[in-house]
């Protein structure tokens, strides 16, 4: 793969993760909307929304799994770099690619286990407890997110070796 490919390949998987981030946030922002009108409706009517712990639970988790890949693509975690700071750039930069090979490493076991377990409920026709809605709902955006995450952390990976293997 050339330089110019590689690149672009990082680039579309990054935009394709803030997309995923977005909505993320979206879901987020509509889980608060709808955990304040059912307070207000709640003191103002006396009407209580049913399902809202199973909605909370769906959109929380929705959020936080299609915000992850985009964490990972942007290199925003949390880290140590006390020691990796007086690296020279290239070896840095390899460095960072074989942190970001075991992260899609981690994130490959993830999809895997997460997947296995999204079967699971289909097969046994899990169901949430108040709204009676398919466990599967809840296991789709986890497994979308830790698949996306593989496929960001191998472009981390692929974009600091590209910095690794430059010419100084």
């Amino acid at each position: 793969m050339s330089r110019g490919r590689a690149r672009g390949w990082v680039a579309r998987i990054e935009g394709f993760t803030r997309a995923a981030a977005l909505a993320g946030a979206a879901l987020l922002l509509l889980c608060a909307l709808l955990n304040v009108g059912d307070i207000a409706t709640r003191r103002v009517l006396q009407l209580n929304l049913a399902g809202m712990v199973d909605l909370t639970q769906l959109l929380v988790m929705a959020a936080a799994f299609l915000c992850i890949p985009y964490t990972f693509a942007r290199e925003a975690q949390i880290e140590v770099d006390f020691v990796t700071t007086r690296l020279p750039p290239r070896a840095h930069a390899a460095l960072r690619c074989a942190t970001a090979l075991a992260a899609a490493a981690y994130m490959t076991l993830a999809t895997w286990t997460t997947a296995s377990a999204a079967l699971q409920a289909l097969h046994n026709g899990d169901r949430s407890s108040t709204l009676n809605a398919p466990l599967t709902w809840y296991w789709a955006p986890v497994v979308a997110g830790c698949a996306l995450a593989v496929l960001a952390c191998a472009a981390v990976a692929l974009a600091q070796g590209l910095r690794a293997g430059a010419k100084a």
